[in-house]
């Protein structure tokens, strides 16, 4: 599009506006991000646009990203309300801000879009902001706990691990962080004081990338406060509160006193909470984001519109202020905005007008474009009218152009893939993805898309998303004190943690575990193999086992007999199915790769393997029986959808079997969107299809004329009957009935059938079903998701009130999630009574299916806009204007259900909102406590997130394998149950009966080899080294993992390079060279082989090892070679070296020497 935007840089209103000049009147937004970016480009200058709120801002800048570069443009952000603000940020908000007043501070020249809220936000002095940046180099002296004192003062929190940006972590030597302004984290590594090394490291594998010289790392808060600042406002605060000492009571001017003071103790100690940006009031020299660039230019856009919001802010402001002061929690006296006029007093400003107001305005000669909806054929045709007197082009993904071009082919319409001049008329096609078309008056172009042509929504805006996806949840090993874990042979205990204790004369590490009846048990950290983490059901409280009591193996043995039942029934089903006869489906064709590429999103790899495994299970000849797993959203539909033209493109029908009457019509309406290229014939049967519609329907399907049925369990009755069924997809089966299922089996046995389950299984259990069931999982989520705002607050009317109004200004809907069915009428009637212009809903799960089913119709259809409902809304509906969810008493779900509650928004492109609340005046329990530091943490990358992760999948287990196993679940815990259920498969599919063996226990071979407190300080990070070191099977391996630990925490301390060398020496001694290695008090003694002893050259072994030491002797017994060390200074890695050595020694007889 640079031609077009070349041409509009040459217009004189263009020109004029570059200069400061002129005025625009109702311009929509295509034409204003075209007329901002031509503007620009004339005149490469700071300009800012400001619009009335984020959402605004939010949409002008996608659509400027159309026209110009990510360098081109910024978004400067910030929370709407200071009332949700004070309480819980958004850290994606907070990044994203920080990042544009860094690049803003940096000089460079840029549109920036913002919004009042942010515009009017007070602001560091720009050059205090540039002289708090951290400036670090090679051979720097500094001391590790200044560079985190520097670090906090400026925004960082401190944490275990840097896992997103604004965050810093200590480890030995090593300091990583993640600023804000680099595209990747930093390690810092120490030698003493000075800095050794400087390098970027990849955030998932925590492995160093790229060497630095030098790095700046800039502040991560704009609550910047000079030593002067911060003394005034304590004066001005001190005086404020003075002042109150004869306007309240004696109690509440305490409360008041005590929660300023302790305000004013956190600003001297320059911790950085939300809420104390509003004592910025109290300071006469708070800057603006108008001040970080020099010379800008201001549109306000629209004027009016930004009026009014100034006027809405100050409103909303001095009653969440008021509210805060009749609390005790605030004092009253604040102003926490700039003025508008005043802060663009000495700023070139120009006024957009939402209406010609004096007829000056100027005109721009670009406008939308309205495009009548046609099918393919007819559109071409209206094109060829265009081509005769316009320049137009059309913008196609592949798979598009194709089409197209077929169609102009078969009504012989001439057309270029080359440019023409743009006063040439025809027709031009070009490969480029936009989200809308648009029409240029003179020359006249028109430029037409896929939203025009094919009616397909392109996803506009790259979101700079630094919060990358966590983790796959096997690594998650946080393991806290408190938590239980089942010790392999004594069964369920509590963790204490870890000690490090010093038993003759030697320091090792172990596991604290108590039993019942308070029986202590140490376990060494060598051996934590037979312990693992107790991982069950959200809230589940287990049974402690007691030591030396025979109740863990009675457990164990009846938990056995229940899943050997399991692996009979999994087994059989197996069996039955190979000996089933299927329909085998032929390769792809080309009209399914054309079908294919007209997908408008990038497939995650996740989707592409699934697909790959689904088409394969097709072109058996017996049938299918697959489960899809996978998270709201992953794109389990696009999947099925594949799968489903597979089947139609060889003209075998197809069944798709929806849990309820609203997803029968989403479903409906997705496939109908997807297939609109296609004479596919689709059909929905439902209860809302009326009776003549449903006689004509099912005749269709019996003749063959209906393709792809999409309905309810109506589609399992009798009377519908299918010409030749290929292919049924049953979406989230474990919600059917006893009777739908056993109608399902029937047609299991000569159809292929694929199920959908939006719950994922854990991975081990993945595994242990290989060969068993079909499985494919979905763990990827879609590129350029924005993530869900996610806010933990105490329950407060004003911010449900607050928030509930914002997301209806913008034409949305919201989910209240109220649980409680007794009281639902009336927390609706108070939404009723806050909000008039809501219209509610009430939905939950005592109402009539059939009730409940019209009520969610009518929230799809947008007849109402706010839906109070209890969890029915937890699974499956897809409401892409929903995008708030106010979850009350968010302390009573578990993790696992408000993950997927959180999922319901989120589902387009604009920005969502969850909102977690919690009662003030409750006293939480020990668990409930837990969880709500767990939905803190409530990022996708956050530990929040793999437990919820964790804990769907613990659900997801449950409804493979029945819901009677959740109890056998809860007994020994997910890990215990599935190595059960592995042993049980194996057991009955080999025919030879599981003999348990009994844990290997390490060699003990007695050095100081642990891991100090001040290496890592974290038990987790403990637990995590032991293992990963256990787990290495080779010297190549361990050498690779010795650099990691050195690369993540600085140089290894004795006693690590100790345990090393110990698990070195393990891995040596299992050499078949190796007869026995025997360790004593004062010596070690290691025997080699008969059958090496025999060929080695002895002359050559005895010189290497005399070479190495003096104080080792050697003998031979029994045709054994026998080595015996003193147990001196560093006799360990003596030992190692006489192994390594020895391995390359020539047998006798061989000339060659080594």
């Amino acid at each position: 599009m640079d031609r077009i935007l070349q041409h509009l840089m040459r217009e004189a209103s263009v020109r004029a506006l570059s200069k400061g000049q002129g005025s625009f009147a109702h311009l929509t937004l295509m034409q204003e991000a075209a007329l901002l970016a031509a503007t620009y480009r004339v005149h490469p200058q700071p300009i800012f646009i400001v619009k009335p709120n984020l959402y605004q801002a939010q949409h002008l800048h996608a659509k400027l990203q159309t026209w110009l570069s990510d360098e081109e443009t910024a978004l400067f952000p910030s929370e709407e309300s200071l009332r949700v603000e004070a309480i819980a940020s958004s850290p994606e908000i907070n990044v994203q801000k920080m990042e544009t007043l860094s690049r803003l501070s940096a000089g460079k020249p840029m549109i920036c879009v913002t919004h009042v809220g942010a515009a009017l936000r007070h602001l560091p002095d720009p050059a205090y902001f540039r002289e708090r940046t951290v400036k670090l180099s090679l051979n720097q002296r500094i001391e590790p706990k200044e560079l985190a004192e520097r670090l906090r003062v400026i925004g960082y929190a401190q944490v275990n691990r840097v896992d997103q940006p604004c965050c810093f972590a200590m480890r030995g030597g090593i300091v990583d962080v993640y600023p804000i302004n680099t595209e990747a984290p930093l390690r810092i590594e120490f030698f003493d004081v000075e800095i050794e090394s400087l390098r970027t490291f990849d955030l998932s594998s925590q492995r160093s990338v790229q060497t630095l010289d030098e790095v700046e790392i800039q502040p991560a808060t704009d609550l910047l406060l000079t030593d002067a600042q911060i003394d005034r406002i304590v004066e001005k605060a001190e005086e404020a509160l003075a002042r109150e000492k004869n306007r309240r009571s004696i109690e509440e001017y305490e409360v008041l006193e005590n929660n300023v003071q302790r305000d004013l103790d956190s600003i001297k100690n320059h911790i950085k909470e939300n809420y104390l940006y509003r004592y910025t009031a109290y300071l006469d020299d708070n800057d603006s984001v108008f001040s970080y660039a020099k010379d800008s230019l201001i549109f306000i856009s629209p004027i009016q519109d930004v009026k009014d919001h100034v006027h809405h802010l100050m409103e909303e402001t001095v009653d969440y202020l008021q509210e805060k002061s009749q609390d005790q929690e605030a004092l009253t006296t604040f102003s926490v905005f700039h003025d508008l006029n005043t802060v663009l007093a000495t700023h070139r400003r120009i006024d957009f007008e939402l209406f010609e107001t004096h007829g000056k305005e100027m005109r721009f000669p670009l406008r939308d474009v309205h495009f009548p909806q046609e099918p393919l054929a007819q559109a071409v045709k209206l094109i060829d009218i265009e081509r005769k007197r316009k320049h137009v082009i059309l913008c196609l993904k592949d798979a598009e152009i194709k089409s197209v071009i077929d169609v102009l082919l078969t009504q012989k319409i001439p057309y270029t893939l080359s440019e023409k001049p743009l006063d040439e008329v025809g027709l031009m096609i070009v490969h480029e993805e936009r989200d809308e078309g648009f029409e240029l008056i003179d020359p006249p172009v028109l430029v037409l898309t896929s939203k025009e042509l094919f009616q397909r929504h392109i996803p506009i805006g790259r979101y700079a998303n630094k919060f990358k996806e966590a983790e796959t949840l096997s690594t998650y090993q946080d393991l806290q004190v408190g938590d239980y874990v089942v010790h392999h042979q004594h069964g369920v205990g509590k963790y204490l943690g870890i000690l490090t204790k010093e038993v003759e004369g030697v320091h090792r590490d172990f596991l604290h575990i108590v039993f019942r009846s308070d029986d202590q048990l140490f376990v060494p950290l060598e051996q934590f193999q037979l312990v693992r983490k107790f991982v069950s059901r959200d809230g589940v409280v287990p049974k402690l086992n007691k030591l030396g009591s025979n109740e863990w193996t009675k457990t164990k043995a009846k938990i056995k007999e229940n899943v050997r039942d399991i692996a009979d029934r999994l087994i059989a089903l197996y069996a039955t199915r190979e000996k089933d006869i299927a329909y085998a489906f032929g390769p792809d064709s080309e009209l399914q790769e054309e079908f294919e590429e007209e997908f408008e999103y990038p497939l995650t790899q996740d989707q592409a393997q699934a697909i790959q495994e689904i088409k394969d299970d097709m072109m058996r000849p017996k049938p299918m029986d697959r489960l899809l797993c996978g998270d709201v959203g992953f794109g389990k539909t696009e999947v099925a959808i594949r799968a489903a033209f597979k089947a139609v493109a060889e003209h075998k029908q197809v069944a798709f079997l929806c849990p309820t009457t609203v997803l029968s019509r989403q479903h409906y309406q997705t496939f109908l969107r997807r297939f609109a290229n296609y004479p596919v014939n689709i059909r929905v049967l439902n209860r809302f299809v009326i009776e003549s519609q449903v006689k004509e329907i099912l005749h269709d399907v019996r003749e063959g004329k209906v393709d792809i049925l999409i309905g309810t369990h109506r589609i399992l009755s009798k009377d519908v009957r299918f010409k030749d069924l290929g292919l049924l997809v049953i979406d989230e089966e474990q919600r059917f009935g006893v009777e739908h299922k056993e109608k399902i089996k029937e047609v299991k046995q000569s159809v292929h059938v694929l199920s959908l389950s939006a719950t994922p299984i854990p991975r081990t259990l993945q595994m242990s079903l290989i060969g068993v069931r079909s499985l494919s999982q979905l763990e990827t989520p879609p590129q350029n998701r924005l993530p869900v705002q996610t806010y933990v607050l105490h329950k407060n009317k004003g911010v449900i009130k607050e928030v509930i109004q914002r997301e209806l200004a913008r034409n949305g809907q919201v989910f209240y999630l109220f649980n409680n069915v007794s009281q639902i009428f009336s927390v609706a009637y108070q939404i009723k009574q806050d909000i008039p212009e809501a219209k509610v809903a009430v939905a939950h799960g005592q109402m009539h299916r059939e009730e409940i089913e019209d009520v969610m119709y009518r929230f799809t259809t947008n007849e109402y806009n706010v839906l109070v409902c209890t969890t029915i809304v937890e699974t499956g509906i897809d409401i892409p204007n929903a995008n708030t969810i106010v979850i009350d008493q968010a302390d009573t779900f578990g993790l696992s259900q408000l993950y997927q509650i959180k999922g319901r928004v989120g589902r387009s492109d604009r920005l969502a909102y969850a909102y977690l609340m919690y009662s003030p005046r409750k006293q939480l329990s020990e668990i409930a406590q837990k969880r709500l530091q767990s939905i803190k943490e409530f990022t996708e990358l956050g530990s929040g997130y793999k437990i919820a992760m964790r804990d769907l999948t613990i659900r997801g287990a449950g409804e493979m394998l029945g819901d009677s196993q959740s109890g056998f679940i809860d007994t020994v815990g997910i890990d215990m149950y599935i190595e059960l259920l592995s042993q049980a498969i194996q057991e009955k599919r080999s025919g030879i009966p599981y003999v348990e063996k009994e844990m290997a226990i390490k060699q003990n071979i007695q050095v100081d080899a642990y891991i100090p407190q001040t290496f890592a300080p974290q038990d987790f990070e403990k637990i995590s080294l032991y293992q990963r070191i256990d787990k290495t099977d080779t010297e190549h391996e361990l050498k690779k993992l010795q650099e990691e630990i050195i690369d993540l925490y600085g140089k290894l301390p004795r006693s690590v390079v100790l345990l090393f060398e110990k698990k070195r020496l393990e891995l040596l001694i299992k050499d078949p060279r190796v007869a026995s290695f025997k360790e004593r008090k004062q010596n070690a003694e290691l025997a080699f082989s008969v059958e090496w002893s025999k060929t080695v050259d002895g002359v050559k072994l005895f010189k290497m090892i005399s070479d190495l030491s003096t104080t080792v002797t050697l003998k031979y017994t029994g045709g054994s070679i026998i080595v015996t060390l003193p147990k001196t200074g560093e006799w360990l890695t003596l030992a190692v070296s006489i192994l390594e050595r020895s391995a390359k020694l020539t047998p006798k007889g061989n000339s060659h020497a080594n």
